[in-house]
Formats: C-alpha cells, sequence, structure tokens
C-alpha cells in the first residue's frame, strides 16, 4: 500500500509540473536576466530545409534582439566565456524594435536545430543593468506544409507523430472490433488462462487510452502549435502504467505464472508489486526529471541526458530479471514442450523489454532530426508487434494453451514432445 502511494504521488507531480512541447511560446525575459546569462536561452525549434517562418509579438517594443544559433555551432557557443564572442556566433538575429515582426528561414542542405537566445546592448555590460526591462513574448515557429506554405506547428524532428498516431488509434480500434469476442470468450471459461488474458487486455487498453490521448494533444498541436499538457500529461503517466502492468505480467509468467509454478497472482504477490511500484516510481521520476531537460539548450534530443539514460539502464535491467527469472525456472522445468515455449515466449519478451534501448543505440548514429522520431516510432511500433504475438499466443491454440495449467485440466491426456502420456 505504501509503495502505491508513492506511485500516485510522483504521478501527480508528474501530472502538476509537466510542461508540453509548444512551438508557440509565450513567456517573459529581461535585460537583467539577460545580463547574468550572457544572453538568455529561449527554445529550440527544428526548422525544414526549405523555406520556413519565424514569428514574435512582444508587449513593448525595445532594442533587445532574437538571436539564432545553427545546431553545429551551438556547443562552441555554449563553451565561450566571451559574452561578445557568444554573441557574434549567432547566425543571425531579428530586432524587437516593433511589437510584431517576422522573419523567413531559409536553410541549405538538410534540416537544422535553431536555438534562440534573447540579448539586448547591455547584456555583454560590465556591470547590470540601471533599468530592468521586462518583455512580454509571443513566438511561433512554422514549418512549411505539403504545399509549401509555412502553416506546420510540428519541428522537423516530430515529423510523422501525427501520422502515426492516427494509424495507432485505427490499428487498436481494428483489433478490439476483430478480438473482443473471442478474449469474452476465452475469459468466460475462467482457468489460468483467462487471468493472463485479463491483465493482458488491461495493458492494451490502458495502452490504447494512452494513444488516444497523445492523438488528442498532436492534433490541437496541429492547430495552434501548443497542444493539450492535460492530454500530453494524461498520455504519459498511461504508458507508464501500460508498460507496469506488462512487465508485472512477464516478471510473473517468467517464474512459472499459469504454467504450473506455484505463483500468486501478481494482484496478489506483494513482493511482486512492491517491485513493481518501485519500478513505476522511478520511470516517472526519470520522465519528470527528463521535463527540465526538454527544452534545454544542452540537448539535441529528449533521452540524450542523464535521466534518458537512466530510462534505458532500467529497461536492461529489467530484461537481466527477467532472464535470470526465467532461467531459474526453466532449470527446474522438465516439460521439453513448456521448454519450447519459454525459448518463444522469452524471444517475444526481450523485444518487448530491450526496444527502447535498442533503438536509443541507433539512434546515437543518425542525424539530429531523426531521432526523436526513430525512438518514438520504432519503441510504439516493435512493442505493438510484441504485444499482437503475445496475444496470438494466449488466444489460439498454440504452445502456451497445451503447457498451461488450463489445458492440463480440461484435457484427458497431456501431450509431450515425445507422445502422449495419461
Amino acid at each position: 500500500m505504501a509503495f502505491s502511494w508513492i506511485f500516485l504521488v510522483v504521478a501527480l507531480l508528474h501530472f502538476l509540473f509537466i510542461e508540453t512541447r509548444a512551438k508557440v511560446i509565450a513567456g517573459v525575459v529581461s535585460s537583467g536576466q539577460a545580463w547574468s546569462e550572457n544572453g538568455t536561452f529561449i527554445t529550440k525549434f527544428c526548422f525544414h530545409d526549405r523555406r520556413a517562418l519565424f514569428e514574435y509579438e512582444t508587449n513593448i517594443s525595445s532594442n533587445g534582439r532574437w538571436y539564432f544559433y545553427l545546431d553545429d555551432h551551438w556547443s562552441d557557443s555554449l563553451a565561450e566565456t566571451d559574452c561578445r564572442n557568444k554573441i557574434a556566433k549567432a547566425r543571425f538575429s531579428v530586432g524587437i524594435s516593433a511589437t510584431r515582426g517576422q522573419q523567413l528561414v531559409n536553410q541549405w542542405l538538410r534540416p537544422h536545430f535553431w536555438y534562440v537566445v534573447y540579448a539586448d546592448p547591455n547584456t555583454c555590460d560590465e556591470s547590470p543593468p540601471t533599468e530592468d526591462l521586462f518583455i512580454g513574448y509571443t513566438l511561433t515557429f512554422l514549418n512549411p506544409d505539403s504545399e509549401g506554405n509555412a502553416n506546420d506547428h510540428f519541428g522537423e524532428d516530430e515529423k510523422g507523430l501525427l501520422t502515426m498516431y492516427t494509424l495507432l488509434i485505427l490499428f487498436y480500434i481494428g483489433g478490439i472490433a476483430y478480438f473482443a469476442r473471442r478474449v469474452w470468450q476465452s475469459i468466460q471459461k475462467g482457468g489460468p488462462m483467462h487471468e493472463v488474458l485479463q491483465v493482458l487486455s488491461v495493458a492494451i487498453a490502458v495502452h490504447f487510452l494512452s494513444a488516444f490521448f497523445m492523438f488528442i494533444n498532436l492534433w490541437i498541436f496541429k492547430n495552434d502549435g501548443e497542444g493539450s499538457s492535460a492530454c500530453e500529461t494524461l498520455s504519459e503517466i498511461l504508458d507508464v502504467v501500460s508498460q507496469m502492468i506488462m512487465i508485472c505480467m512477464l516478471l510473473s509468467m517468467s517464474m512459472g505464472w499459469t504454467l504450473g509454478q506455484v505463483i500468486p497472482h501478481p494482484v496478489n504477490n506483494k513482493g511482486q508489486l512492491g517491485i513493481i511500484a518501485l519500478v513505476g516510481g522511478a520511470e516517472v521520476i526519470l520522465v519528470l526529471w527528463e521535463q527540465s531537460y526538454e527544452e534545454s539548450h544542452y540537448t539535441y534530443h529528449v533521452h540524450e541526458n542523464l535521466p534518458g539514460f537512466l530510462l534505458v539502464c532500467l529497461r536492461i535491467i529489467l530484461a537481466v530479471l527477467f532472464g535470470y527469472n526465467l532461467q531459474s525456472t526453466l532449470s527446474k522445468e522438465r516439460s521439453t514442450l513448456r521448454k519450447d515455449f519459454y525459448q518463444a515466449f522469452a524471444i517475444i519478451c526481450y523485444l518487448w523489454f530491450l526496444s527502447f534501448p535498442m533503438l536509443m543505440l541507433i539512434a546515437m548514429v543518425l542525424p539530429e532530426y531523426w531521432r526523436h522520431r526513430v525512438v518514438t516510432i520504432g519503441t510504439i511500433a516493435i512493442q505493438l508487434v510484441a504485444l499482437m504475438m503475445l496475444s496470438k499466443q494466449f488466444l489460439s491454440r498454440s504452445l502456451y494453451w497445451e503447457v498451461s495449467t488450463l489445458s492440463s485440466t480440461t484435457l484427458p491426456f497431456k501431450r509431450d514432445r515425445g507422445g502422449f502420456r495419461d
């Protein structure tokens, strides 16, 4: 119960403090802040390699400017200790002489991340400004759409995400319509197999809700450039909950649950629930921690930071724990048929556990603007394939059906590789 409260508190913190990845950015900047920071970092955006547009609106005009740094030169700019040299490394700047303005962004051979910094003539002075001027601003970043008009709020690194989530929602709806009756019939029969189907169905349903809320967030983002922070937060929390349910089920099955071993149901296994609560709390904390890097000038991709690295390590540790449990179970197993099932089961589960770490490793060698898409779309696609394979194992007369304790109680004999025996 204590672990459940910890998880709930952390989830609520995540809900309260997470910020959406809006590309209509609103805020307040001051000359004093710009002086203390040698230029105030505002945000970053991945413009397309064609004509894109930057627009700004402020509450007052000033002699400040928006400075744009190309990703290829940004690290050198951060390392620069001299303020004037740092400002000089900007590729171009946009003055705030009026309360509204815009600038076309023309690029070269490929898409680039651009980093936006605010500075004014007092930023590089030796002493702080005598008057601290506060400027309220709204910045809009637009990429060209399919017709070449600058109307697309998505950065090049987010291109295709809305299409992917749309297809995912349609796939889930079709899958639910096709499998719902078979799942319900299997659950009504009772027995250990129906318990697995119950847990798997809940995990899939929660993941569907996660995808649905992210779809709503991206659809709103497409129209206003801000999205819905509530939908995005609900999506990420539900995604973590779905993963925790899957982890709980897979770890329990690796120890022989529903396969002849005397293992309590995951809901009644306090030790297992304790581990899952700790893992779930740790994952939510790491996701929340990542939000401080989300608009950070220290990273290109959201997972290229310490909490992202720890998330990868956490998934690898869980895969190792799964493998250890499975090996311990296999060492006690005498049935060749069950061993065959565990081998096929292990491949599917390793695919589910290691998809995220593997794609993170692959993304490291890709251009920066590809990384977010590859990791996000790839992880969802691979884990969806794993869920389909597990569903097929549990719904058909496969090895699982034959080796589960349900089949042994409903059949008059038990089949092993060597033939049939009473």
